[in-house]
């Protein structure tokens, strides 16, 4: 359903358990501060309580610090709740992605792994993803594989909130004045379909998450999580 508050900023969100999973490790949250909203998903890496758990009180955790400083600190502090001194991989983990709009009609994201951002571009009407995920896949696409054979591998993360103490976070800053944030449920959606569906319920953030939820469902049977957040503070607002 979307999200709203007296101040303003609406958020349409949508959340699907995978069809085989026992429940849905996805977790999103927002917060507002002064003038600035934050926004994250988690996809949790597995589907136990534990998990579940883990991945909204991360989520949670990052979009009160993301709101108040960056969304790299969001994510690092959210970070150090699985961090173990003790294993190389601590658990439970996951992927992250958080965003902060700004007052100047900017956005910051932040990401650890393939959960995503995308950004609508109301001039041209495309949508187009704008995070690079973080996967052996990608990696392997880069060096020259074929999409196909790398496609193999897209599910090996090279990047979580358990490892971005030791390979970092990315970051940039965007004007676009809708995002879409989603885990990885929707990998498979080309910028194309995720544009048609964007066009025609750009109006309606709670309908447009719950369409993009649903065609991802038609190629993922991964649990499934969006967040169409149009700026509170768009820059075509300042000319």
């Amino acid at each position: 359903m979307a999200e709203t508050n007296t101040s303003g900023p609406v958020i349409g969100v949508a959340t699907e358990k995978g069809p085989k999973r026992p429940l849905n490790a996805d977790a999103h949250a927002h917060h507002q501060f002064h003038d600035r909203l934050a926004v994250a998903i988690v996809d949790g890496t597995g589907s136990t309580p534990e998990v579940a758990e883990f991945a909204q009180l991360a989520a949670a955790t990052a979009v009160r610090i993301a709101a108040r400083r960056t969304p790299v600190r969001g994510v690092m502090i959210a970070a150090e709740l699985c961090e173990d001194p003790a294993v190389e991989h601590p658990a439970p983990s996951g992927t992250i992605v958080v965003a902060t709009m700004l007052p100047n009609g900017e956005s910051l994201v932040a990401w650890a792994g393939d959960a995503a951002a995308y950004g609508y571009d109301p001039e041209k009407q495309e949508v187009t993803r704008l995070t690079t995920p973080h996967t052996q896949g990608q990696m392997l696409r880069e060096e020259g594989l074929s999409d196909e054979e790398a496609r193999k591998y897209d599910n090996v993360i090279t990047n979580s909130l358990a490892r971005a103490s030791y390979h970092g976070v990315e970051s940039f800053v965007t004007h676009r004045p809708l995002l879409i944030l989603a885990s990885d449920g929707i990998h498979r959606l080309t910028d194309s379909e995720l544009t048609d569906i964007v066009r025609e319920h750009s109006g309606d953030p709670e309908m447009c998450a719950q369409q993009i939820v649903k065609a991802g469902r038609e190629k993922s049977r991964d649990d499934i999580t969006v967040l169409v957040v149009p700026h509170p503070h768009p820059k075509t607002e300042r000319g």
